[in-house]
């Protein structure tokens, strides 16, 4: 029985949290959990129905535990020291994505894997595992389009999902590096994973256009729990306190504020070291969610679309869903486009996170799973995005460069 700790009580490992009460319980023992916050934690605990010893001092968790696995599920700027700490202590690591913020933590991280080659330490990049990338993947690896000449990508937050990112933390800089991170890391490490390859120069391109103080409003306040005009903003959000108990942090801050210094719309063309040319755009504030993915090789297209679109009405709880995913191969001389079969998978992400939590908890854990440099390597790129655009230059994007 491996004994596990959640360090960073974050939204994303409540899911974490439920394979391992259940799936995995044979295997796995969730054994604590550790937050600086004690509110958020206890909220974590709460929601899960936990009774673990809750800390907020990871040396004496890991000296009282004695864990085998930490997963780690911090503010992003944060996952780079927990990372080190862990190794050092010979601990297991799942680092939640991004990986880390920067060029400067991806050689931290580097140096203490180095110093711990025989400690387990993954990324959990779910993304690679949904069906229609898995189905691209197979598709790509069987030379179905040839040889790849270039790749199109682009991801739509709806204004529900792109909200809410400029509701929370994620929002400031100094704790996120900006969606380019947060959110992009996940689709970098995608196309180095259908391209067998990584990326090695950036050009890119963005601003804040529809969220922050310059982007039109009618109200402004800090958070919309307290805010004066919370009874007529019509972008008032209430959010769950049984699971946010915190006094240090709420996820409801006001998405006008002038202290918002992140992108919410950029795009990028990117060369891979096997010679792809790909384009990527992300914009936050769409009418719909999903992707599109566009690869073009020497014999045939593959275009492949990911796309949820959601009922026009203003109670977001009762909004109806309606999913659209479809890959179709265009070969050179066909008349009509093949539809390719997707194999589909149940729950969270399309199937991917139980596919991905398969092989975490798998004993031993697969070998197929996202490495460490995988994740240096979605952060690198994404490092390299937020220097493009802040310093309007071309940029290398590998730290050997």
């Amino acid at each position: 029985m491996k004994k596990v700790v959640i360090v960073g009580c974050g939204l994303r490992l409540l899911a974490f949290a439920k394979a391992l009460k259940t799936t995995y319980s044979r295997t796995h023992h969730l054994a604590a959990l550790m937050d600086i916050d004690p509110g958020k934690m206890r909220g974590f605990a709460r929601w899960m129905e936990l009774d673990v010893p809750l800390y907020t001092d990871f040396d004496r968790m890991c000296e009282e535990i004695a864990p085998d696995l930490v997963i780690i599920g911090t503010v992003d700027v944060f996952h780079a020291e927990y990372i080190r700490r862990a190794l050092d202590k010979k601990i297991g690591v799942i680092s939640e994505k991004p990986l880390c913020v920067n060029r400067e933590q991806c050689l931290e991280i580097r140096e203490a894997c180095r110093r711990n080659p025989e400690v387990f330490a993954v990324t959990s990049h779910n993304s690679r595992y949904r069906p229609v990338a898995q189905t691209l993947k197979k598709l790509l690896d069987a030379g179905t389009v040839g040889k790849v000449l270039s790749l199109e990508y682009h991801e739509m937050l709806d204004r529900v999902h792109g909200k809410s990112y400029f509701r929370r933390w994620n929002s400031r800089r100094k704790y996120s590096n900006g969606l380019e991170l947060h959110k992009s890391s996940h689709h970098f490490d995608k196309m180095n994973f259908l391209l067998n390859s990584r990326a090695v120069e950036v050009s890119a391109a963005g601003g804040l256009l529809a969220y922050g103080a310059k982007a039109p409003h009618k109200y402004e306040g800090v958070h919309c729990h307290d805010c004066p005009h919370k009874d007529a903003c019509p972008d008032f959000f209430a959010y769950e306190k049984k699971l946010f108990d915190s006094d240090m942090y709420t996820p409801d801050m006001c998405i006008w504020s002038p202290e918002i210094d992140i992108e919410d719309t950029f795009s990028a063309s990117i060369l891979f070291e096997n010679g792809v040319r790909a384009s990527y755009s992300l914009c936050a504030y769409a009418d719909y969610e999903g992707e599109i993915i566009n690869i073009q090789g020497t014999t045939g297209r593959l275009e492949a679309r990911q796309l949820t679109y959601k009922s026009n009405v203003d109670d977001v709880h009762n909004m109806t869903s309606v999913p659209v995913e479809s890959i179709k191969l265009f070969r050179f001389g066909a008349k009509e486009p093949e539809e390719m079969p997707i194999v589909r998978g149940e729950g969270a992400h399309g199937g991917a996170d139980a596919k991905i939590f398969s092989e975490l908890f798998a004993v031993p854990p697969a070998p197929s799973l996202p490495s460490i440099e995988d994740g240096i390597q979605a952060v690198l790129t994404g490092d390299a995005l937020v220097r493009s655009i802040r310093e309007k230059r071309t940029v290398r994007v590998q730290t050997e460069d």
